[in-house]
């Protein structure tokens, strides 16, 4: 490269390769920190993210598991796809329209992890019922708010409704991943310059379309969150909810703003990188920032049992750790028997009991047949087993209880 092309705008609307990126900021200490730091911010994203994989991995049940890891993706995805443009600029397109599909299929998943709190049908249909439908919701509807009527929630209309919000998450993860692919094939032959607003650019245009599409899809997202906001309440979806809208919004209206910003001066050329090479630049540090912080409020609220498993699951894992932490020579007795606590105390007021009734026959030997079990948990009836022998209110002063 030539140094005079260090002093103009030689990289505008004819993006560089990676060599030719790093001659040109070679020696500013600036742009190298800020490339470095982006790196770092970047690997300390996927780490995290690989960390809360395992985690639900381990502790989330199947279908759960695999929404909980589609929505944690977001993050490093987006992260990484930002990267891979900050080095590779000529490959900037391409790597968004692949953030982009990832995060339409996404969205599914989180609408289909909020219906999956319900369990059933008709769990859903009992916590619904009554509940009223605002259809004036943000962003697309909340200035027709005093005008839409708001639905009851019967029977009768709720899996209609369902459906519908479905479909408004499941045309965003249709057609933005085919606007970008037509963009992706227009780039290729020249035709598309990220970042170039005029009228007879298809930028604008598809960044419009983009916009309605994802509007369409957030309306349908918070519609079902005011729906299912109290009746889920107890599986942290407010949290979640946010997190995810968050990430949605940014990811595309940023790049409409940045794009505004150039073609208004506030974003100019500053050798060597024209306005558009450093809006596109200041486009994806943004992503990356914005990725880590919203990857550790998302790590906050998947990376956890609590809301993300059902209560009465929960007790049940507690209880079984109870046994375990209780027995630790036999497990087939633990399983057979339970706790042995609550057997020997049931014992002990059941022996009480008969003492103090007087109208027991004294002198007679009731044994009480305890089984064991095997290593499967299976109770054996033709082995051996413990004989608790209770014998009522004996005149010797030595009374006791023979195992």
């Amino acid at each position: 490269m030539a140094d005079g092309d260090a002093n103009n705008c030689s990289f505008d609307f004819e993006d560089p390769t990676t060599s030719q990126l790093l001659q040109a900021i070679n020696g500013n200490y600036a742009s190298t920190t800020t490339l470095v730091a982006a790196t770092i911010l970047s690997i300390i994203t996927f780490i995290v993210f690989i960390e809360g994989e395992i985690f639900v991995c381990r502790k989330i049940a199947s279908r759960r598991k695999v929404q909980l890891s589609f929505i944690m993706g977001i993050y490093p995805v987006f992260s990484a796809t930002s990267l891979i443009s900050l080095y590779v600029p000529r490959a900037s397109l391409v790597a968004r329209f692949t953030a982009q599909v990832y995060l339409s299929v996404s969205l599914l998943q989180f609408v289909m992890l909020i219906t999956g709190y319900f369990k059933t049908r008709d769990n859903m249909q009992r916590l619904l019922k009554g509940s009223i439908l605002p259809l004036g919701s943000p962003p697309l509807l909340i200035f027709a708010s005093c005008c839409l009527p708001k639905i009851p929630i019967t029977e009768e209309n709720l899996l209609k409704i369902v459906r519908t919000i479905k479909a408004a998450v499941l045309q965003v993860a249709v057609l933005k991943p085919i606007l970008w692919f037509v963009a992706t094939v227009l780039w290729t032959n020249g035709s598309y310059k990220p970042g170039k607003i005029g009228l007879h650019e298809p930028f604008i245009f598809f960044q419009v379309a983009s916009l309605l599409s994802t509007l369409m899809a957030l309306n349908g997202i918070i519609i079902l969150f005011r729906l299912c906001k109290e009746p889920l309440k107890k599986f942290k979806i407010t949290p979640k909810f946010f997190t995810v809208q968050l990430a949605l919004v940014l990811t595309t209206t940023q790049s409409i703003l940045i794009a505004i910003f150039i073609s208004a001066g506030v974003i100019t050329c500053r050798g060597p990188f024209g306005a558009r090479m450093r809006g596109s630049y200041i486009d994806n540090l943004l992503t990356v920032v914005e990725m880590f912080f919203f990857n550790i409020m998302a790590t906050i609220w998947y990376r956890r049992t609590e809301g993300n498993v059902d209560p009465e699951e929960q007790l049940q894992r507690r209880y079984y750790a109870q046994l375990s932490s209780t027995y630790k020579v036999d497990p087939a007795i633990q399983i057979a028997l339970g706790d042995e606590t609550d057997v020997m105390t049931s014992l002990t007021s059941e022996t009480s009991s008969r003492t103090l009734d007087s109208n027991s026959n004294e002198g007679i030997v009731k044994p009480l047949v305890i089984h064991s079990a095997d290593s499967n948990g299976k109770v054996n009836n033709n082995g051996s087993h413990y004989v608790v022998k209770i014998q009522d209110n004996q005149p010797e002063s030595n009374d006791s209880t023979d195992i």
